[in-house]
């Protein structure tokens, strides 16, 4: 059973410019810009994963620090981003049912057409 086919793949998203804002968020802004950037490019990179089309990444994604809370226009760019990662999510335990099988019937295989393992050498001083 492979389920990469019900993986979706990324969602297009528009990306608000970034500028001065009132009230001096511009800098939180960026961050919660480049926050979401980045989240994106893992959940891009699990899709790719799923597929079998990519090595796990190396550096595992880490939540920002003091950037304090979503700015409004940004609100809509992570729910997108979240129902998307709840797609992946979803389609994990399927993934791991199917390697367990295919570990199951490579082990059986391995069972059935290995030799027996037999001794190489004899320790005569024992």
């Amino acid at each position: 059973m492979s389920t990469a086919a019900s993986v979706p793949g990324p969602v297009p998203v528009a990306v608000p410019a970034a500028g001065p804002a009132p009230g001096g968020t511009a800098s939180r802004r960026v961050t919660w810009r480049e926050a979401l950037d980045r989240l994106e490019a893992h959940a891009d990179r699990a899709e790719e994963l799923i597929r079998g089309h990519a090595a796990p990444d190396d550096v595992p994604w880490s939540a920002p620090e003091d950037i304090g809370p979503i700015p409004d226009e940004f609100v809509p760019r992570a729910r997108q981003l979240l129902a998307r990662q709840q797609r992946l999510m979803a389609a994990i335990p399927a993934l791991i049912t199917d390697t367990r099988r295919q570990q199951q019937v490579a082990g059986r295989v391995s069972e059935a057409t290995m030799a027996p393992a037999r001794p190489v050498y004899l320790d005569i001083t024992a």
